[in-house]
């Protein structure tokens, strides 16, 4: 019996570490999946400090830093870890990604064929090869892999979102459906896929079901922008369609609900008679401290009295702008989103009134928000 305590009390303290290291790797995973970077930083960065051949915590970091907008120290980590290990499918098809997302296709080819040798028909590698494929201009070959991934029937929806979004890019929107609704089946809560399916429905004529689309995606993540850009210029071109066929109520009604959708609309509040807004609502905003290319939002501050040297008491900044989503650390590249264009407000000036650019959508993908279920998109299955 004392041996056997004595033994115990040996054995406690390797377990309580190996239980400390493993709360701390699902800790960072679950931080990086909800865009934590700073927090999945340190959560690995200890687990490596502990255990620093952990290949998981190694590449799990890396993501993070990608996250954290430093993106030379975590291809640093990932050469390290193909270095140690050249069959590193997880560090290969992150480091392809990157090449891809910083103009480099003839290098993350080299990437995702060097996942086809470690394993061969492996499902990202194809559609790698098939994406660097299409980039370099190299369509017949960039069809040919991605019909092998399709071929494939992939049960990795990431895989099947790429291929839908490749496909969109080759201007095969029947294969892109097939492949997006694929995803969706696999992630139903996947807005990026429902906002680019939506896309594809519109392009093949089915308005309904794109509209299904967007109004999933919105249920799903109500801050997507895409898909409430993508609702209000439908209802925008509705609104049109009635006043064109002189059906002014009809006309009015769906212009409202273009505005109520996205108050930034310009052309739906142009056509209402209405003050053409400037800038999105808060709601909209994303995060306040997020700006295009990782920058910080700068606050405005009002001009100061003339008889005090610091702002108004009580004054606020301005709300910031429409900003894309932080791009996923898994390397998921979004859709490009260019259905619809809206002007502007004219800029007033002293001399002469310029009209500014026009409006465009975020071209980003999100990252689905937990709520309550909600309908999803009845898949077609392809044909016999």
């Amino acid at each position: 019996m004392r041996i056997l305590v004595v033994a115990a009390c040996l054995a406690a303290p390797v377990a309580a570490r190996a239980m400390s290291l493993d709360d701390q790797l699902f800790y960072g995973t679950e931080s990086l999946a909800r865009g934590r970077f700073d927090q999945a930083l340190q959560a690995f960065a200890t687990v490596l400090a502990s255990d620093p051949q952990n290949p998981y915590a190694a590449s799990r970091l890396a993501l993070a830093k990608l996250g954290a907008g430093r993106p030379e120290e975590a291809r640093k980590l990932l050469e390290a870890l193909v270095a140690a290990r050249g069959d590193d499918l997880f560090a290969l098809w992150t480091l392809g990604c990157l090449d891809l997302l910083e103009g480099k296709p003839e290098a993350a080819g080299t990437r995702f064929t060097a996942m086809a040798q470690a394993d061969p028909g492996n499902a990202r590698s194809l559609v790698g090869q098939g994406l660097a494929a299409a980039a370099t201009g190299r369509t017949a070959e960039a069809i040919g892999l991605l019909a092998k991934a399709q071929q494939a029937d992939s049960a990795d929806a990431l895989a099947r979102l790429l291929s839908g979004l490749a496909f969109w890019t080759l201007d095969a929107p029947a294969n892109a459906r097939l492949e997006l609704e694929a995803a969706l089946e696999l992630e139903p809560r996947n807005t990026a896929a429902l906002d680019l399916l939506g896309l594809v429905y519109k392009r093949l004529g089915k308005v309904p079901l794109a509209k299904s689309a967007w109004e999933q995606a919105l249920a799903v993540d109500a801050g997507d922008a895409r898909a409430r850009f993508f609702l209000s210029r439908l209802a925008q071109d509705e609104g049109l369609a009635a006043a064109l066929s002189d059906r002014p109520d009809e006309s009015r009604r769906a212009y409202e609900r273009a505005l109520s959708i996205d108050p930034t609309n310009a052309a739906a509040a142009k056509a209402l008679g209405v003050p053409i807004p400037m800038a999105a609502p808060p709601a909209l905003a994303g995060r306040p401290t997020d700006r295009p290319g990782g920058e910080p939002e700068r606050t405005v501050r009002p001009k100061a009295r003339k008889a005090a040297k610091q702002p108004a008491a009580g004054e606020t900044p301005s709300p910031a702008a429409p900003t894309p989503e932080a791009a996923r650390p898994d390397g998921q590249v979004a859709p490009a989103a260019t259905e619809h264009k809206a002007a502007d407000k004219p800029k007033k000036s002293r001399k002469k009134a310029a009209p500014a650019p026009a409006q465009g959508p975020a071209a980003t993908e999100g990252v689905p928000a937990p709520g309550a279920p909600v309908p999803q998109v009845t898949p077609t299955q392809p044909a016999p």
